[in-house]
């Protein structure tokens, strides 16, 4: 029987912040390095359920089929059913960068105009924090929140090549992202 030491407290409190910044760092590096991606991402969780049920579908298989080629193929294939396994994984840490963004954008800040990164920063905190849940949260919300993000992922590529010619409206995540994510040149000094 364990017992409850210093050590089993620090392990937890240790590996808990440790998953926190995790999250936390993933959507920060997909928000500064795929922007418009996460902006898709943020526009299909308008429909949350939905995003939901299509990222448990591309969750559950992928994961159920990698499983199952790293528990019976020879050992020298078993990193192809570790690849398949985590790709889901990956695309539902970036796909959630949206969700933050999403949650972010519900906080707003005069700062946000200058630096859009901190909607995901705010966002993402909050997000974070519902992880810390005991057992509902690791068990329930981090998985399903994870599921949303392979199916914002997924709807988001599907509505982007369905328009793959479409000029960018004024209503477009493209449009609105612009002006947040480049930000204008200086000018350089004339000449006498």
């Amino acid at each position: 029987m364990d017992y409850l030491t210093t050590a089993n407290v620090l392990l937890w409190l240790f590996l808990t912040v440790a998953f926190y910044f995790v999250f936390l760092s993933h959507w920060l590096v997909a928000c500064s390095l795929f922007p418009t991606y996460v902006v898709n991402c943020q526009e299909q969780y308008r429909r949350p359920f939905v995003t939901t049920l299509v990222g448990l579908l591309f969750t559950v298989i992928p994961i159920a089929i990698g499983l199952a080629i790293t528990n019976a193929t020879p050992p020298a294939l078993k990193w192809i059913g570790i690849l398949i396994t985590a790709v889901p994984i990956l695309a539902g840490l970036l796909g959630t960068a949206g969700l933050a963004r999403r949650v972010g954008c519900g906080m707003p800040a005069p700062v946000d105009e200058s630096q859009p990164w901190r909607r995901v920063l705010r966002g993402g905190t909050a997000l974070a924090l519902t992880f810390l849940l005991p057992v509902l949260g690791q068990l329930v919300v981090i998985p399903l929140v994870l599921a949303s993000g392979v199916g914002a992922s997924v709807l988001g590529w599907l509505a982007r090549n369905r328009k793959p010619g479409a000029p960018a409206g004024a209503g477009s995540p493209a449009s609105s992202l612009k002006s947040e994510v480049t930000p204008p040149l200086p000018q350089p000094p004339a000449l006498p």
